[in-house]
């Protein structure tokens, strides 16, 4: 697809699932100032266009922290809520109308730029939501119409209209009060 019909797509899911008017979005929602310099970056590096990508990326990475590498590819569609934290590895694969919320990193198990047989980066298929700081390591798929719940980390493929989530633990705290010192 092309730069500007992705960002249309991304527009539209914002406009229509989550009631963001295309002006608010373009000035003031970081998750599509991300999205259109990734797209823009993505296609300057697929023409061959050196270290212009590299330095719109970084520009995104300093404002927003949110780390988008431009060689990952990011089909249309895709929705970012609230950013901060958000990294996405140079061979990432991520289909259209998923929603990443902030902190979601996606990526290899080990460092360096030889992967090594068993490793790789995740692809994230069609109508997918990434809670809150889900951690989606290594060379595995999730698939279409899964939920990754918060702080969960994936290091399995998922099948298709899967939901992972963290085990649920109650506290009951008893007099927090009577244990500080003042």
């Amino acid at each position: 697809m092309s730069v500007l019909k992705d960002i249309k797509l991304d527009l539209f899911r914002l406009r229509t699932e989550f009631e963001v008017g295309n002006m608010m979005a373009l000035l003031a929602n970081r998750g599509i100032h991300a999205l259109i310099c990734y797209r823009i970056s993505h296609f300057l590096f697929s023409k061959r266009i050196p270290l212009l990508p590299l330095i719109l990326t970084r520009f995104i990475q300093i404002l927003y922290s949110i780390d988008i590498d431009y060689k990952a590819k990011l089909e249309g569609g895709i929705v970012i809520i609230h950013g901060v934290g958000i990294v996405i590895g140079h061979g990432a694969i991520v289909k259209s109308h998923t929603t990443i919320y902030h902190g979601v990193t996606l990526g290899r198990k080990r460092q360096g730029m030889k992967i090594s047989h068993g490793d790789g980066f995740p692809v994230i298929l069609k109508n997918c939501v990434l809670g809150a700081g889900a951690k989606i390591i290594g060379s595995v798929q999730i698939g279409e119409n899964s939920i990754v719940g918060p702080n969960c980390v994936v290091t399995e493929s998922l099948p298709d209209n899967c939901i992972v989530k963290m085990p649920s633990s109650c506290f009951e705290v008893k007099s927090i009060h009577s244990k500080l010192i003042y």
